[in-house]
């Protein structure tokens, strides 16, 4: 098998694995309202869409909470059937058609000792009763509908074959509360779609609803539910209430599915395939990534090999080719309905079809603009390299001192301050973040970079190539004159021209410092030691371009604004300036952590 270099078969042009997919042989007979009932005698909605006539088939199935009779399902259904499946779409509880009580996936747990794990796997059972199904069943869809997947897939049911999990969470905590901060516009509108009293999905409505500005600046938290809906929303209160990574979070998915310090999971009970989709820019990226990594290196050994990865340039929507400001050309268009027909011609129908002799691991590396298949990931050739801060104490936007490289800090450099004001901060341009307006992908970061409160270090034009691959890390040494606040690190890449595109950012709420379950108070003035998790990259760095690093406190409103006052999570409606510097010399030496791998001039270009 050759890594590092082959085209992924899915941007294959000469018809090797399309031609032998299911072909057009079946009309559509469409069924609407069907009773599901589950095991509380409540009443789930389900639209089936089956070929005609008589016979049995396998079947593509999504549950939702965003209307099993939308247009993308419906464009789904007419794909598939026509190919000899049966496509099944059913409404969550309390949504739309169904009956029951409204609640998002990983709280219900909590508040009704269920979760929507169980109503699916009773789905499967009623899926694998009609006379229409061979009872081997595959799932799709991404978010919330990706989530499901992982809630029934450990629960074993006989009927699930296999799931196909778009842009999707892995653990909630990380979803809500990266490095402990709030992901404040996702969050809102999260809220604003599923929330106990949401009014709509539309898109063109939501964003002429609200002022959504004067929603994000809203204060205290606490409340923000009642702006938005004129009430108390539960599942905001939830979410304020458990500000910490407490219980409530690993009761949410039942029994915790994760990879990391809770240890191996509910993976090994995952006993189907994978086949994870997601993109740089997407805000569950790495969590999509996490839930690949724990299959292979937790599920059960005789299906390690079984699962796949891909990830695009894409936001949290995959496939498209221009992707915020950047056109990353015809191969980042990827029509996924024709790659999800070859995995479930093989594990729903038993076609061999050559999909288990494919690398697993499929990346788009940006700035070389090409795919490239991978054996694992990270790849086994990348290894850490230090980029360290420099300066002479005035690394102030842009136009400042600040100086990023590999050679080691020195013994006195001078640290470097800014002056954090939560009632003034640093916007967000791009990334991978959902907000009204609109904003995520790749977007031009020199206005951020012209503000006195973000530190830039910027590294000289680069002689070669650098490729970069896997988790990138930041760690800050670093004062605060406040009792609690935030550090943020951004990755960026400056083109020759001045562009500066953002590749990857993190934070670190600092009561978070030690532990994500027992926040503990900054001593004001104290050197601290933060590290952010800035999550994964493919990207090249062209010879030209330079090497940025930017550090702030705040990333708004991607990130809630810390108020610097150290008192309860959402409780706070005033705002303190926090006075912040930032150390890099021999024995506090701040740096970034890239994942460096041979340039692409020294490994086999794509075909």
């Amino acid at each position: 098998m050759s890594t590092g270099s082959r085209t992924p078969w899915f941007v294959e042009r000469d018809g090797a694995w399309t031609g032998r997919l299911s072909p057009v042989a079946h009309q559509i007979r469409f069924e609407h309202d069907l009773a599901v009932r589950v095991r509380d005698g409540t009443r789930l909605s389900a639209d089936v869409w089956r070929p005609r006539g008589e016979g049995r088939f396998p079947v593509v199935f999504v549950y939702t909470p965003y209307d099993n009779a939308a247009d993308a399902l419906i464009e789904l259904a007419r794909y598939f059937v026509p190919r000899g499946y049966a496509f099944v779409a059913i409404d969550v509880r309390g949504r739309y058609d169904s009956a029951g009580d409204s609640y998002l996936y990983w709280q219900a747990a909590w508040r009704e000792g269920r979760f929507d794990g169980e109503d699916v796997f009773d789905c499967l059972t009623w899926i694998g009763e009609q006379s229409w199904s061979t009872g081997r069943v595959g799932m799709t869809g991404g978010s919330y509908l990706g989530f499901v997947q992982w809630l029934v897939a450990p629960m074993g049911h006989p009927n699930l074959a296999t799931i196909v999990p778009y842009v999707s969470p892995d653990d909630h905590w990380d979803n809500v509360y990266p490095g402990g901060a709030l992901q404040l516009s996702n969050s809102v509108n999260l809220l604003a779609i599923l929330g106990e009293h949401a009014h709509t999905r539309n898109e063109t409505l939501r964003a002429g609803y609200w002022d959504w500005q004067a929603l994000y600046r809203h204060l205290p938290l606490r409340t923000l539910d009642e702006a938005l809906f004129g009430q108390s929303d539960r599942v905001w209160q939830d979410l304020v209430d458990h500000a910490t990574n407490d219980e409530y979070w690993r009761l949410s998915v039942g029994e915790r599915l994760r990879s990391g310090e809770e240890g191996p999971g509910q993976y090994a009970d995952v006993r189907i395939p994978s086949l994870n989709i997601t993109g740089w820019y997407d805000q569950v990226s790495q969590a999509t990534i996490n839930n690949w990594l724990g299959m292979v290196h937790h599920g059960p050994p005789e299906l390690r090999g079984s699962h796949h990865l891909i990830v695009g340039p894409w936001t949290h929507s995959v496939g498209p080719r221009r992707v915020g400001d950047l056109d990353f050309g015809p191969d980042a268009e990827v029509d996924f309905r024709p790659i999800e027909l070859r995995w479930y011609d093989r594990w729903l129908k038993g076609i061999d079809n050559g999909l288990e002799t494919e690398p697993p691991v499929s990346l788009f590396v940006m700035g070389e603009d090409a795919w490239r298949t991978e054996a694992g990931w990270p790849p086994a050739d990348a290894v850490e390299q230090a980029w360290h801060l420099h300066g002479g104490g005035a690394a102030n936007g842009r136009t400042g001192d600040g100086r990023l490289g590999t050679e080691p800090a020195g013994v006195s450099e001078t640290a470097d301050h800014f002056t954090y004001d939560p009632a003034d901060p640093v916007p967000t341009s791009g990334g991978n973040i959902s907000v009204f307006p609109p904003s995520s992908g790749p977007r031009d970061q020199r206005a951020v970079e012209d503000r006195s409160d973000v530190l830039v270090y910027a590294g000289p034009p680069l002689e070669e190539d650098l490729a970069v691959a896997g988790r990138i890390l930041a760690e800050l040494f670093a004062t605060t004159s406040a009792p609690d606040t935030d550090f943020t690190a951004k990755l960026v890449d400056e083109h020759p021209d001045g562009y500066a595109q953002v590749l990857v950012e993190g934070i670190i709420r600092a009561r978070f410092r030690d532990s994500f379950r027992e926040p503990r108070p900054v001593v004001p003035g104290a050197v601290e030691r933060y590290v952010i998790d800035l999550w994964s990259l493919a990207h090249v760095f062209r010879r030209g371009h330079r090497v940025v690093l930017e550090v702030s406190s705040s990333n708004f409103p991607k990130y809630d604004r810390n108020p610097n006052t150290g008192a309860p999570f959402g409780a706070d409606a005033e705002l303190r300036v926090a006075e912040q510097a930032v150390h890099h010399d021999a024995g506090r030496p701040s740096r970034i952590i890239l994942p460096v791998r041979p340039a692409p001039g020294s490994r086999p270009r794509p075909a």
